[in-house]
């Protein structure tokens, strides 16, 4: 079993709202906000591609305003504007100058050859190997920025539960009550390739850490937070874990899987069944306790184990299943929205199903966006 640690363990800022919650400061010391509220945007990852013949570019998420500021996903680098890269402005592209001090790959590098160190075979069509790397090294080679926002947000936002479905959750939060939150799901939730979780600056955790680390500093309680997590596991094996979820006689259970189920092929309905009946058991036992159900990310598309049409299907699946002490959160969408205007490489982690800092703060934004905030 895993311990999550607060935010503060992890060494990740905290700044303070105009509107008095805290959230986590990104990167260039600007306050982070979820994605559809954020007009200052932060962490803003990048992964640079360079083309044959051509110059490395990379894809920012949203228009700036002026010159964005480049750092190193470690915070450790702040690279120049002019020397480094440039930004035409009205555009979302930055690209690298020769010299440039920016990491980047070439485009063949993508596809490096068999058996070659940072390659995975199981390319969908077995054409070409994959890049891939765990721990930090996806981390090392990508960038982030921050930039005031020239445009809104096109993709969609996240409003908090009704009350039927986490009333009770919020009602101890809101009396200042210390809760008890575990963690069941796959490597993702595990906090996979945060940057806390390899040993690299700036040591952010992966998303359960910034929900436990959210909700107090929200709400000023203390939550006691336990991770069952195991990678490469899927939703039938998380039904074989609800006697150590009640175990933990938690207030709040995340149940987020289905990555590997849509590896595995598991129907949308055969998904939806195997979650439901986890919940069902949880809050037999725990008649208190509410239940997050937690959509999944997109896999690389490129993957051969990638299933594009199961992971929209799995989160709308969840959503039926929303009701008395149950919530849905719907990362599956924001994510998607995201990886609509980015490469598949600037969210990743590891190259093929992990999320990067970025994206483990999509999870979390979601999750806590769907709890809400406190009485004002």
């Amino acid at each position: 079993m895993l311990l999550v640690m607060t935010m503060a363990a992890m060494s990740c800022p905290w700044a303070a709202g105009a509107d008095g919650e805290k959230k986590p400061a990104g990167a260039g010391g600007k306050e982070w906000r979820p994605v559809w509220q954020a007009r200052e945007v932060t962490g803003d990852p990048l992964f640079f591609v360079k083309p044959a013949g051509g110059v490395a570019k990379a894809q920012l998420l949203r228009v700036p305003r002026e010159a964005p500021v480049l750092r190193s996903a470690t915070l450790e680098r702040t690279y120049e504007a002019g020397r480094d890269y440039t930004w035409k402005a009205g555009t979302r592209e930055i690209e690298l100058v020769e010299g440039t001090r920016i990491p980047f790959k070439t485009e063949g590098e993508l596809h490096p050859p068999a058996n070659a160190p940072h390659s995975y075979r199981e390319q969908r069509g077995g054409k070409a190997w994959m890049l891939f790397g765990e721990g930090r090294w996806f981390h090392d080679l990508q960038s982030v920025a921050a930039y005031d926002a020239a445009d809104d947000w096109a993709g969609p936002e996240v409003a908090a539960a009704p009350d039927e479905q986490l009333g009770g959750l919020r009602a101890r939060l809101r009396r200042g009550e210390a809760i008890r939150m575990v963690t069941l799901g796959d490597s993702i939730s595990t906090g996979a390739n945060a940057s806390g979780r390899v040993a690299a600056p700036p040591m952010q955790g992966g998303y359960p850490d910034l929900v436990a680390a959210g909700l107090e500093e929200r709400f000023e309680v203390k939550v006691a937070a336990k991770n069952l997590s195991v990678s490469g596991m899927d939703s039938a094996w998380g039904r074989e874990q609800v006697g150590a979820v009640v175990a933990e006689r938690p207030d709040l259970v995340l149940l987020a899987f289905g990555m590997n189920d849509a590896s595995g092929r598991r129907t949308p309905e055969a998904f939806a069944s195997i979650t439901g009946e986890i919940r069902d058991r949880i809050r037999k036992e725990l008649p208190g306790c509410s239940v997050i159900l937690i959509g999944p990310m997109t896999a690389n598309p490129e993957w051969s184990h990638s299933a594009p049409e199961l992971y929209p299907a799995y989160a709308a699946a969840l959503g039926k299943l929303a009701g008395a002490g149950t919530a849905a959160a719907d990362v599956t969408a924001v994510w998607t929205a995201v990886a609509a205007r980015k490469t598949y490489l600037s969210l990743t982690g590891n190259g093929l199903n992990h999320p990067n800092d970025f994206g483990h703060r999509l999870y979390a934004d979601v999750v806590l966006a769907v709890i809400g905030g406190p009485v004002r």
